[in-house]
């Protein structure tokens, strides 16, 4: 065979590799296989892939290099007949959390594209252009205001404030209790936080178990039937101080403990606060992400939140069942076949159970590298150098067959792919 043939590597040293040398064919697909530590990944990835990227890098100009930053050549006397290099290995897990099964597989920008030329608005006076940024939570016009198109929200959980339910608030019932009997965040004094207790008609000295949802209110809400001085210092106490004049407090209703805690967020992430908050589900948004005028806009009933949360499968299923009909049959045609065919290679791959707007930050590295395979089968991409890193992994055993045929299908669209 030519050598055009071949990616030939002649003394690779990286890592564990010792002078290692050899002939890959090329528009194959080649497996790289051997026991732990042998240098499998050290060949593909730290070789192959570093020398691909930094070839390709090197193209760059020597102003854009200043941002890219240098990347360290690999240990290797030489390598030729080197393709443009794609890795899809198990740390491309992405921690994002504006990125989804959807967004990774282009399904969700699909639907966007759907719903941009299709959807119907069921406002009663729709104010707005329906485009295809209308339907992205990563744009400030499509974004629920709230949560700013993440699907979820920051907020402070009571439960978490309460050390011991058995005990009373002068008794230290909540976390924040200070050694001298005062509540962080409260502004008043235990003495004052009781004459607010009193009040309501109950007192610091029950245990919280025994309070009533709505006392327990009166503690981390606020109230508003007395006025009472604020500080954490009673005015004898400030007496005693040498060198400084006590004035009055400033005096006004009660705020709760919740209030002021919410209030600093607002201005900083204060750590002692953070303790405190669970991350829940958007309450405007409902975790849909997106703003109500793009959550107004319908196909047959349905918003585009509600097709994302489908799983993959079922969502094939619903827009099969589509009707459209005249000209609205030719605009979805086209763009219902690009979702169909990434869903049927989804199916292949045995992912076709997560939905499209399940958080890449929630996916395994098998899943991830599934997905991303499957968005590199309907790119079309010739002359490419593949690698994966054990795509298999996690992967139900009747399913092995049809990832390889995926992988064969790359191959045979032209590409070399390597499979560690």
């Amino acid at each position: 065979m030519a050598s055009s043939d071949f990616i030939r590597i002649l003394n690779a040293t990286e890592n564990n590799l010792r002078s290692v040398s050899l002939d890959i064919p090329r528009n194959k697909l080649v497996v790289v296989t051997g026991v732990s530590g042998s240098g499998k990944s050290s060949l593909v990835f730290d070789v192959l892939y570093r020398e691909a990227e930094v070839r390709y890098l090197g193209s760059f100009s020597s102003h854009a290099m200043q941002f890219l930053g240098k990347r360290k050549s690999p240990g290797v006397e030489k390598i030729e007949g080197l393709s443009p290099a794609v890795s899809v290995g198990q740390k491309s897990t992405l921690n994002n959390p504006r990125s989804t099964a959807g967004t990774v597989t282009e399904v969700y920008d699909y639907l966007r594209l759907l719903f941009a030329r299709l959807g119907k608005s069921d406002l009663s006076h729709p104010d707005f252009t329906i485009d295809r940024s209308l339907f992205s939570f990563n744009t400030r016009k499509g974004a629920c205001p709230v949560c700013k198109g993440l699907g979820s929200e920051d907020r402070l959980d009571p439960e978490l404030l309460v050390a011991d339910e058995t005990k009373s608030i002068r008794d230290r019932a909540l976390v924040i209790t200070a050694p001298n009997g005062y509540i962080i965040y409260s502004q008043v004094t235990m003495d004052v936080l009781d004459q607010v207790c009193h009040s309501e008609g109950f007192s610091v000295d029950i245990p919280w178990k025994d309070l009533t949802p709505d006392q327990k209110n009166i503690i981390l809400y606020g109230s508003n039937k007395i006025e009472i001085p604020f500080g954490k210092h009673t005015l004898e106490s400030r007496m005693r101080w040498s060198g400084i004049s006590a004035k009055p407090r400033e005096m006004g209703y009660y705020k709760g403990i919740l209030p002021i805690m919410e209030t600093i967020l607002k201005r900083e992430r204060n750590k002692n606060i953070l303790r405190f908050v669970k991350t829940c589900k958007c309450r405007t948004c409902k975790g849909a992400r997106l703003n109500e005028k793009a959550l107004s806009v319908k196909i047959s009933g349905k918003n585009i939140a509600d097709l994302a949360a489908f799983q993959l499968d079922e969502l094939k299923e619903v827009l099969d069942h589509l009707d459209f009909s005249g000209n609205e049959k030719k605009i979805a045609g086209p763009i219902l076949e690009q979702i169909i065919s990434r869903i049927n290679v989804l199916e292949r791959l045995g992912v076709s159970y997560l939905s499209a707007n399940r958080g890449s930050e929630s996916l395994s590295g098998g899943e991830m590298q599934r997905l991303r395979l499957a968005n590199q089968v309907t790119t079309g991409l010739q002359n490419v150098l593949y690698l994966f890193d054990e795509p298999s992994i996690g992967l139900h055993p009747r399913d092995t067959r049809k990832l390889l045929e995926v992988l064969e299908e790359l191959r045979d669209k032209g590409n070399t792919v390597i499979v560690v």
